[in-house]
Order: structure tokens, then sequence, then C-alpha cells
């Protein structure tokens, strides 16, 4: 028991923490009925700034705490807010593309103004010893923080219980008409929430960063670790999420004790709220998980359908630029040749997100089976680089059938946190086993076709086949769209329930539907394994999925299914090849911001006809407005003065 303690003490106060960042999730979605993917990000930057305030500027740190937890949580309170409004009356899918892209906004701009190493984040609270339990010296920062986290806790519990506006947070989000007559305001009741939620971000962050340092994506990561706890509150009750939040950290110190020495099982204490997750989902009626805001049925934005001339010819245009290429980018065409790969990637994301509404953050995962099935067909079976190819493929089906399995039950958000863990798995615990990159440190090997003429080392040929294999999934996807099978995914995002009238299921179509995005992103991942020639597990990781999910969403916008991937893969690979000084971290950025503000247009809520007629009636308005303002000038009657009076003395 000695031996177990000092992990039951850091379990303890790490939870506390995760208790602490689960409890303003729940009163988010308990008041707005939106799980924000960005509460993680809200701790790294409350993190940062404070470290700016009291490190850089040599403010005390109880005022720089002061200022980073009541003013920025006030001011993204009050942002959030509006954001969530915005999002409010979206589909699911949208609203977590919303937030996801706040998040890589956030992160993005942490990069680009502290940099991308990791700092130290010196212990600012007392770090003596206050007592000892069987031995093991509890500190004063570690008494602090779980004293935090239950004062946290309990003000809350009796805030939302006590008071007439905690009331009224409990009933915003089924009833705000009748809040309404009773005098209360549905919207500052919301932002009072967002603001304790934002608040509490900071909080955690400022003390969570001293054991972490100052990293924009572990802390971003910590919204993660209150997965379990939120869950174990079933996404509504305090008590039972912080008390999550205390398992989950329980969990996951005395995991490291028994697995830390026994690779790859060490990379389970990362994924243990993952884990209470899927158990906590599994064992839950679906009745009795919470609705959140959002549409599960409704129209997807549609683009407008173009007349069959001009498709025919802008395809055929697009066609002879691409076969044109080789011969206009010069040393260039590599890059050209990876974003056609990420174009087959983007398209079997875009199947699932753009066509029959469902979503998908683990498809960095999908590529990566993919691209290991790929270098094992090829380079160790010797098989032939066809047969590697869509082997690739085929073995990723197995793979999404078993995500879309597991998650048959779910949708909406809880797919979303579903699909995000399961990415999060596959990270830190399958990549370093013996079945993907765990026996190949320095990453696997690929290698180019040798099909008759074309030779493995000419970029050019290679340009061309991967081209060929664009072709191909274009035609592929387009005609699973025109076909039953296209119906059937239209009918999951537009109407679930419309889909046993069909002759197909919603769990069936689901699974087909996750299949086949898996085969293209598994395609994709093994022609990016031939495309580089040796890829490790850092090129898949989770983070990516974010961002092609931000990169396909902002790109989808204003394009269409096909367009849309082509503008996506040249946004991310082709524009900083050209661009030096769009860098990664700005990509992050920028496409957190693009897929933000995609979000908050999207599902046709705007019309940009009816945009265009106000603007116009608007501008008309003014400039009428502007004319008679100067036709009633003073001082233009004042110069007319004079010539008037002279006017009636002639007369």
């Amino acid at each position: 028991m000695n031996d177990l303690m000092p992990f039951i003490v850091i379990g303890v106060t790490s939870g506390s923490l995760y208790g602490l960042a689960g409890l303003g999730l729940v009163l988010t979605y308990r008041t707005s009925g939106i799980f924000n993917f960005a509460h993680g990000a809200l701790a790294a930057t409350s993190a940062y700034l404070f470290f700016t305030l009291h490190y850089t500027w040599g403010l005390p740190w109880p005022l720089a705490a002061l200022l980073i937890v009541a003013g920025f949580g006030s001011v993204a309170g009050v942002g959030l807010e509006r954001l969530a409004r915005g999002l409010a009356s979206t589909r699911q899918a949208t609203i977590v593309v919303g937030t996801v892209g706040l998040m890589l906004m956030l992160q993005g701009g942490l990069f680009r103004g502290y940099g991308v190493e990791r700092r130290t984040f010196p212990e600012f609270l007392p770090a003596t010893t206050a007592f000892r339990i069987s031995g093991v010296a509890i500190s004063w920062s570690q008494l602090i923080i779980v004293a935090v986290g239950v004062a946290g806790f309990a003000g809350l519990f009796l805030f939302l219980r006590r008071t007439r506006l905690g009331v009224a947070m409990q009933a915003v989000v089924a009833a705000p008409d009748l809040l309404a007559q009773t005098g209360a305001s549905p919207t500052r009741v919301r932002v009072i929430s967002w603001v304790i939620s934002s608040a509490f971000a900071a909080v955690t962050g400022i003390l969570i960063a001293p054991g972490l340092g100052l990293d924009a994506v572990v802390l971003s990561a910590l919204v993660v670790q209150a997965f379990g706890a939120v869950a174990v509150g079933r996404f509504s009750s305090l008590p039972l999420t912080y008390l999550g939040g205390i398992v989950v950290g329980l969990l996951a110190a005395i995991g490291t004790k028994y697995l830390a020495s026994h690779p790859p099982l060490n990379g389970i204490p990362a994924v243990v709220p993952f884990l209470v997750l899927v158990v906590v989902m599994l064992i839950t009626p679906a009745r009795l998980l919470p609705k959140g805001a959002g549409r599960l049925e409704g129209s997807i934005a549609r683009a407008r359908r173009v007349p069959p001339r001009v498709a025919a010819a802008g395809t055929a245009l697009a066609a002879a630029g691409l076969l044109a290429v080789p011969a206009l980018v010069g040393t260039r065409l590599p890059a050209y040749s990876t974003a056609l790969v990420f174009v087959v990637l983007f398209l079997s994301l875009s199947l699932l997100t753009r066509i029959s509404g469902q979503i998908s953050l683990s498809h960095a995962a999908f590529a990566a089976v993919g691209a290991v099935t790929f270098s094992q067909l090829t380079m160790e079976s010797g098989y032939p680089w066809l047969v590697g190819i869509v082997g690739a493929g085929l073995v990723t089906v197995p793979v999404g059938a078993l995500l879309a399995l597991t998650a048959t039950r779910l949708s909406g958000i809880y797919l979303a946190l579903a699909t995000y863990g399961f990415g999060l798995l596959m990270e830190n615990v399958i990549f370093n086993t013996w079945l993907m990159f765990g026996d190949h440190a320095s990453g696997l090997v690929g290698r180019r076709p040798e099909l008759g003429p074309i030779h493995a080392n000419s970029d050019t040929a290679f340009y061309y086949v991967v081209l060929a294999v664009v072709g191909v999934s274009c035609v592929v996807l387009v005609a699973i769209q025109r076909a039953r099978l296209g119906r059937f995914l239209r009918a999951l995002a537009d109407s679930p329930t419309a889909l046993s009238t069909m002759g197909l299921g919603l769990h069936v179509t689901r699974v087909l539907v996750f299949s086949v995005s898996a085969f293209f992103a598994g395609i994709a991942g093994g022609l990016y394994m031939a495309q580089t020639t040796r890829l490790g597990a850092p090129s898949f990781n989770s983070l990516n999925s974010l961002l092609y999910l931000a990169v396909v969403v902002a790109a989808g916008a204003f394009s269409g299914f096909l367009s849309s991937a082509f503008l996506a893969a040249a946004a991310l690979v082709i524009v900083p090849t050209y661009l030096t000084s769009v860098t990664v971290e700005l990509q992050s950025l920028l496409f957190g911001a693009a897929a933000l503000a995609a979000a908050l247009v999207a599902d046709g809520r705007v019309d940009w006809s009816v945009v265009g007629a106000r603007w116009s009636a608007w501008a008309q308005r003014t400039t009428q407005a502007s004319r008679e303002l100067r036709r009633r000038s003073p001082v233009r009657d004042r110069h007319l003065e004079p010539h008037t009076a002279a006017s009636g003395a002639e007369s």
C-alpha cells in the first residue's frame, strides 16, 4: 500500500483538475447544449497568459491569476456565448466543426505568439510539505489544488441549487421562452454560464501547467482527460462529473505504476478517459443521454446544380490543367503529388461529413493503417505495387467497420467523441505495437511503382500514377452519390428515421459509409507511403485528424463535393510551397478560423443572394440619405441665404 500511495496522491490531485474541467464542460452543455472541444485550448491560453503576466512581467501570482480568471474568463465567456448562439440551430456535426475550428485557431495563435517549443513552467504554489499520509509527503501545492477543485464543485453545486440564477440555468435549454416570461433573460443566463465555464478552464490551465509545462497541444488535450469525467456524469450530473474526474485520475496514475515498463501497454493510461467514455456509452441507454443543441435531422447545404455543359467544360479544363502540371511546376512536382494523395483522403472524409452528415475525428488513424499495410505488402511480402495499394484500402475497411459498430448507438457529439477517442487509442497504444510502427523506430519504408515503362525514381511518372488513382476514386465516389447507396447516405443525413422506409437501417448504413470512407482513406495512406518512401507514427497523430476536418469543411463551404477536396489539398500542401511564411503553425490558425467561419454559415442558413440584395438595398438607402443630408445641410442653407435675400430686395 505504501508503494501505491504516491500514485494515489498524484491521481487524486490530477483527477481534481480533470473534474474541475469536466464541471465547466457540463455547465455549458446543460445551458447551451453545446460540447466545447475548445475547452482545453482555453485552459492552454490561460496558462500562457498567466506565464506572461507572472514570470515575464513580474506581477504577483495572485494578481496575475485573478486577472486571467476574471478578465480573460469573462471576455472568453461572452465571445463563446455569441458563438454558441450562432451554432445552436445548425446540425450537430456542424457544431463539432465550429468548436474544433476554435480549438485549432487558439492553438495556432499560441504557436505564433510563443513558438512551438515546450517551455518549463515553474511551480508558483508553495511546494513544502503540509503533512504526511503513510509516509508520503503531501505538499501545500497538492493540497491547494484539491481544495480548489472541491471548492469549485461545491460552489457551483450550491449556486445551481440555491440561487434564482442557478435554477434559471437549468431551465434555459429546455424552455427558454417560459424562462423569459419569468423575467429572466435567457441570453444573460447563457452568458453567465459560459463565463463560469471559461473561468473554470482558466483555473484548470493555470494549476495544471506546472506539471505539464507550456505546450499548447498537451494543455489543449486537457479536454480529452475530461471526457471520462463528463461521461461518468452523463453530461448532466455535477457530483458524478467531479467524482468521475477523480476516478479517471486514479486509474491513469495507478495504470502508470503497473504498465509503465510494459510497452505498448504503457500508452493505456493516456487513453483511460476514452476507455471510461466507451464503457459508459455502452452501458447507458440512449434515452438517458441528454440531447444537445443542433439538429439530428435536416438538410445539408447543397451546392447549386451546375448545367451539364458547364460541368463538362469545367471538368475537361481541370483535367487538362492536372495533366499539364509536370511541365509547369518544375522542382515542386513532389508537392503536387502529395496534394493529389490528400485529395483521396479528403474525398473519403467528405463522404462522411458532406454526404452522410456523419463525423470522423480519426481519419489520420485510417490513413496510418493503410500506410502500414502498403509497406508490409510491398516491402516485406513482395507483392506488386498495385496489390499493395488495393490491399491498403481493403485492410482498413474492417477498422472503419469496427469503429462504426462500436458507435452504432451514438450520434452527434457522442459519435464525435467516440471517433476522437478511437484515434487517441490508435496513436497511444496500437501504433506502438508490432502491428504498426512498434518495431520500426525510424519509420516504415515504401516504394514507387514499377509498372512496365514506369520507373520508381521518376517523379513525373509517379505523379501520373497518383493522378490516375485520384481519377478512379472520383469516378467511384460520384457513382456512389448517384446510386441507391447515395440516396441512403443522404437520408442518413437528412432524415435517419426515413431510412427504414427505404429498406436499409440506420446502423447498416452507418457501417457502410464508414467502411467505404475507411477504404479510400487507406488507399490515401498507401499512396502517402509511396510518395514519401518513409513514414513514422508522428505523421498520423490525432491532431492531424482535427486539422483535416477543419480544412475539408472550410473548403466545402462554397464549393462542390469534388472541387472542395482539390481546394483543401491545395491549401494544405501546395500553398505553403510557394508562400514559405505560411508555416504549419499559421496553417492551424488560418484553417481553424476558416472552419469556424464555415460552420457559422453552414447548412444553407445564409442565402448569399438575399445577403447581396439586402446589401444593395442598404447601400441605396444610404446613398439617398446622404443626398438628402447634403440638400438640407446648414452650410448649404447659409450659402443660399444672401442670394435669397437679394432676390427678395430686387422684387
